[in-house]
């Protein structure tokens, strides 16, 4: 598993540390494998580790555990909330509180693995009615990146071509009502050449050449290439019929955080052919 550090100019602010450390110390004790993800992960990723910029600022965090079983689920929000820095949130199954001095912040943790079936869909109780479908991460779990948050502490971390994998699918689950996967997306496409891979770029057979040229449409390619290595056949065909029912609606929604670029649709269109290009 690949290590990487937070730079020390760029430190996680104290309570996120607190929630992170906290996850992290209940999932262990319950035996269970974890992986933070959202939108926190992507921000300690980009900006922490690499110093690139965040699209959005955001209090949420969000843990995916693998756990077997709604009991095992329960048992790691019970250790959590024994710990008295947490509080439960009765509407949201999923939802928990952190108690800070002046703000609850919240937390979300994610159920996949065996809980999801052979379908990989988590259905929620009390009636199971609300479905999540959790395609896709077992695998991005097996390409988690480990990172010292602080001295002392190590978390899993979702990796960016793994974060990837997880917005297509957020986005084709609740896209309708909330675009924010497709924003994020976008926004990993358009910095994944910086984000530690430039050299890979020109390096890597036919990656320089299948982006035109321009190292950054070839960073698409490449992040493309880098999910169908972690992700399993049905998760990468799963994500090209994805990308080939909705594109265009895919595209507006990706069109809205870079609509100052001139001919922003074309823009889209094209690295977006380029991700699903790579994906064979």
């Amino acid at each position: 598993m690949t290590l990487r550090s937070i730079h020390p100019d760029r430190p996680v602010d104290p309570i996120t540390i607190d929630i992170l450390r906290a996850v992290t110390e209940a999932a262990r004790a319950e035996g269970i494998d974890y992986m933070l993800v959202g939108a926190t992960a992507r921000d300690i990723l980009l900006y922490h580790v690499l110093g690139l910029a965040s699209p959005r600022g955001t209090r949420d965090v969000d843990f995916a555990v693998a756990v077997k079983d709604w009991g095992q689920f329960d048992a790691v929000k019970a250790r959590l909330v024994a710990s008295g820095q947490f509080k439960d949130e009765e509407r949201a199954l999923q939802r928990l509180y952190y108690k800070a001095r002046d703000f609850d912040f919240p937390l979300d943790l994610v159920p996949f693995g065996d809980i999801g079936g052979e379908r990989n869909e988590v259905a929620w109780p009390p009636d199971m009615k609300t479905i999540m479908n959790v395609a896709g991460y077992n695998d991005v779990l097996a390409a988690a990146v480990n990172v010292v948050l602080m001295p002392g502490l190590e978390g899993k971390v979702v990796s960016l071509p793994g974060l990837g994998v997880l917005k297509l699918i957020a986005w084709s689950d609740r896209g309708k009502v909330n675009p924010k996967d497709a924003r994020d997306l976008i926004h990993l496409m358009e910095n994944y050449t910086a984000a530690g891979n430039i050299d890979r770029v020109y390096d890597e057979e036919g990656i320089i050449e299948a982006g035109g040229y321009d190292p950054d449409l070839a960073g698409v390619y490449l992040l493309g290439k880098d999910i169908g290595r972690l992700a399993a056949p049905e998760t990468v065909a799963l994500l090209r019929q994805i990308i080939m029912q909705d594109f265009m609606r895919l595209v507006g929604e990706m069109i809205k955080p870079v609509r100052h670029r001139d001919n922003v649709e074309l823009y889209v269109q094209t690295r977006l052919r380029l991700l699903l290009e790579a994906l064979t």
